[in-house]
């Protein structure tokens, strides 16, 4: 592990070691389909799996998504502890968190999640950070016909038993593998989905035809998420931010894409959440915080 440079020349203080996640194995992997490594962070699960395995929650930009995910997963050792506050949790079938990070290991390695969350853009990207764009083909094969294996080798995994959790870009990619390739997961949640991308490609794409085809006898369960203010906030913000805004949208555009999911998949479970007082970042808090109840709920 890289450590920042001190502010002294004394180096690390007596007693002093890097902090670590507790109940997480990490291993780093250079994908074939990408051409990029990645560091990928395992929660283990806190009981034996089911007949079927484990259920699997998949989480984008690991690195910001998998620490806020610790107050909602109940330690290994809980039950030895004896933690009321554990005993009071309703029980959960055990579950594996599988978190991709970028080997920078940045909270958000921009120009990778650029790269490797968006669809092959037929406009404007609308983002003026990064160079690259339309990896999210290459990036889902690296995680089901790489990564998953890797994990399937050391622990048996329910094959209808996967969610995948990505915040902005991240969503954007969640909700294109629903629409594109949407067997692989049973359960999505994309939290502040970045629908503006490429003149609202994938919004589009919705509206030209929103239904589900997963193939898979078990019931799709979606959840679109957004935070209020970032299309409407309650403060005035100056002229040139509120435009940004308005342009992007992002609120009308996933109310929009969880009313033509729904519509088109009368047997499906979406749900859209659109959070008062909740800007973009607080999304991604928001997300973390409830996924894991929503990935392994029975």
């Amino acid at each position: 592990m890289l450590l920042p440079v001190l502010a002294y020349a004394d180096g690390i203080p007596a007693g002093w070691r890097a902090a670590t996640q507790s109940d997480t194995l990490q291993f780093d992997i250079a994908s074939r389909h990408t051409g990029s490594s990645y560091t990928v962070l395992v929660g283990l699960p806190h009981a034996a799996p089911s007949a079927q395995g484990y259920p699997v929650l998949w989480m984008l930009d690991g690195a910001a998504s998998y620490p806020l995910t610790t107050l909602s997963r109940p330690r290994a050792d809980a039950a030895s502890q004896g933690s009321r506050r554990e005993q009071a949790r309703a029980p959960r079938p055990a579950g594996l968190i599988v978190a991709v990070a970028y080997a920078s290991g940045a909270p958000f390695d921009v120009d990778g999640r650029a790269r490797d969350y968006t669809p092959v853009p037929d406009a404007t990207t609308g983002d003026k950070l990064s160079p690259q764009f339309g990896g999210a083909v290459a990036f889902r094969k690296f995680l089901v016909e790489e990564l998953r294996p890797r994990i399937a080798e050391h622990f048996p995994l329910d094959p209808q038993g996967h969610t995948l959790f990505g915040f902005s870009y991240g969503g954007l990619f969640t909700v294109d593998t629903l629409l594109t390739d949407p067997t692989h997961f049973q359960r999505y949640w994309a939290a502040s989905p970045s629908l503006w991308f490429s003149n609202a490609l994938l919004a589009r794409r919705l509206a030209s035809s929103a239904h589900v085809n997963t193939g898979a006898a078990t019931r799709l369960t979606v959840m679109l998420t957004v935070g209020e203010e970032e299309q409407y906030p309650t403060a005035p913000l100056p002229a040139a931010r509120q435009e940004h805004l308005n342009q992007r949208a992002i609120v009308d555009h996933v109310r929009n894409a969880g009313s033509l999911l729904v519509t088109a998949n009368p047997n499906a479970r979406i749900t859209t959440t659109v959070a008062r007082d909740h800007d973009h970042f607080d999304m991604l808090m928001h997300g973390a915080r409830r996924v894991v109840d929503f990935a392994f709920a029975p």
